[in-house]
């Protein structure tokens, strides 16, 4: 295979960083000639490079055809406030970075003072962005016209769909020419327009392929961050219409219809469209070893596993960064699991999430229930013990606990979470979903095909935990586990000699070349 330099420009965001390690791998395992460089943002460094060295064993030579660089530091520690911090320094340092290695002159890790060399490697440069940085992409074409820029989209292929493909196939279009003819029409803020755009709902049924038909307001259950959005999806399209092509981190056997019919929209831009998921580190299940110090999640996990057999516990994680936005929801789940003394993990690593210290006496108090503000995720998620997990819903978490063959159950607040829970309820049928949580426009509508409507108050999402507990436990949950299990086997079968992703990979690496 001939020399090959792909440079890697993930989000600052762990959900995004983490498959980009495993992609990284991937890619390098295919050919000797092959040389990675990961340009990393200083809050996610030392976790990707430790993430990168999982995928191979001690001393593997790949290791040293990943190159991960920081292009600026901080002295900052506050996770959270750093994945805020950093898009603008990652920005405006791109450029130099990229034009160092562009003309292969050394460049230095500003986090490690580490020099790497970059001499010999550069022939056939391709690209690999985040699916919205458009200054990124414009620095990249100002330096070299013959670099294929490659979107990296880390997610489920009905919500690119959703939020970058034709309304023929219920996306939103071309948003930023919406923007801009309501801008000029009304002299207003285009980003508020914007916002108001995609806020927007009047009951209109989206129909997006491979999804149940769902209303419009259904996309909005939750709305935990008042933040704006219009610039994100704007940028995201005018990447996704200006890049040279496409990799998505999701599987064949998870979303096939979807991704079938993103494939054909992307063939008619004459955008190649490579779909690598599952990326997990090659041993994903298989080396349930921690390290000493987490060692206290094994000890539980071990102990509720000798006293009660498999699949007792619920393991609840919302991620680093969403939190429900009324804290007697998450009292009432909790009060819900220890009265039926259904056993727990509890992993509330949001800077948003509180924990009143009554609750906490509570949970230490049960001896079946854990409180923690980080969790091994993919250990817990392993252990036979583990028997469902609830989450909001974020694709790395669903391909996690899906390829571990653990069902789930869904508490989503925003972004792609919606439509992935009714994919998972309605399609997979592999999740319940949680109704009465909702604090968004969901709230006071039912849902396509139901006559529900939920009540929004604490009762009743107590009622509704404890029914969905006792469902766990009879015929319907047993049901949702065999289908779990059924998609486990499907998914480790993706980067097999044979397997969809494996195949796509190839055809990835020859088109380069």
């Amino acid at each position: 295979m001939a020399r090959l330099h792909f440079v890697l420009l993930p989000l600052p965001s762990w959900g995004h960083v983490r498959p980009l390690c495993v992609l990284a791998g991937r890619i390098v395992s295919e050919g000797d000639e092959i040389v990675v460089t990961v340009l990393m943002a200083p809050n996610l460094l030392e976790k990707a490079r430790a993430e990168v060295s999982r995928q191979f064993s001690d001393g593997h030579e790949a290791l040293k055809r990943i190159r991960i660089v920081s292009m600026f530091d901080l002295t900052e520690t506050q996770i959270f406030q750093l994945t805020f911090l950093v898009i603008k320094p990652f920005a405006e340092t791109y450029p130099a970075a990229y034009e160092k290695l562009h003309l292969e002159k050394p460049i230095t890790c500003a986090t490690t003072g580490t020099n790497i060399q970059c001499r010999s490697y550069s022939r056939g440069h391709h690209h690999g962005c985040d699916s919205s940085p458009v200054p990124q992409m414009q620095a990249t074409r100002a330096l070299s016209k013959t670099t294929q820029i490659i979107a990296w989209v880390t997610g489920g292929a009905s919500t690119i769909i959703r939020l970058f493909g034709p309304e023929s196939m219920g996306g939103l279009g071309n948003f930023g020419e919406k923007i801009d003819a309501e801008a000029k029409r009304t002299g207003g803020n285009p980003v508020e327009i914007g916002d108001k755009i995609f806020r927007h709902t009047d009951g209109t049924v989206v129909n997006i392929p491979g999804l149940p038909p769902m209303y419009d307001y259904e996309f909005f259950p939750q709305l935990p961050f008042d933040a704006p959005v219009a610039p994100i999806v704007r940028g995201g399209h005018v990447f996704l219409m200006g890049c040279d092509g496409v990799i998505i981190s999701t599987a064949e056997a998870y979303e096939k219809e979807s991704l079938d019919a993103l494939e054909s929209w992307l063939a008619s831009l004459s955008k190649p469209f490579y779909a690598l998921g599952p990326l997990l580190p090659p041993t994903f299940g298989t080396n349930l070893q921690i390290g000493q110090d987490d060692s206290k999640f094994k000890a539980f996990l071990d102990e509720m596993l000798s006293q009660h057999g498999e699949h007792c516990t619920v393991f609840i994680s919302f991620g680093t960064v969403f939190w429900p936005t009324v804290y007697e929801y998450v009292q009432e789940v909790v009060e819900a699991l220890l009265e039926k003394k259904a056993h727990f993990i509890l992993c509330h690593a949001s800077p948003f999430a509180k924990i009143s210290d009554e609750l906490r006496t509570r949970v230490e108090n049960s001896g079946i229930g854990m409180l923690t503000i980080w969790s091994p995720q993919q250990f817990i998620l392993n252990h036979p013990e583990t028997g469902w997990f609830l989450t909001h819903g974020g694709h790395g978490g669903i391909t996690e606990s899906l390829s571990s063959g653990v069902p789930l159950i869904c508490w989503p607040f925003d972004a792609d979470q919606p439509a992935a829970a009714k994919h998972l309820t309605q399609n997979l049928n592999v999740a319940f979903e949680l109704v009465e949580v909702r604090t968004g426009l969901g709230l006071t509508t039912p849902s396509y095909g139901s006559e529900r409507v939920p009540r929004g108050t604490r009762e009743a999402v107590g009622s509704e935990m404890r029914g969905v507990i006792d469902e766990m436990r009879g015929e319907n949950g047993k049901e949702k586990r065999k289908n779990a299990e059924r998609m486990k086997v499907e998914l480790r079968m993706a980067w097999g000699e044979r397997g969809p992703a494996k195949v796509a990979m190839r055809a990835f690496l020859a088109k380069c070349t």
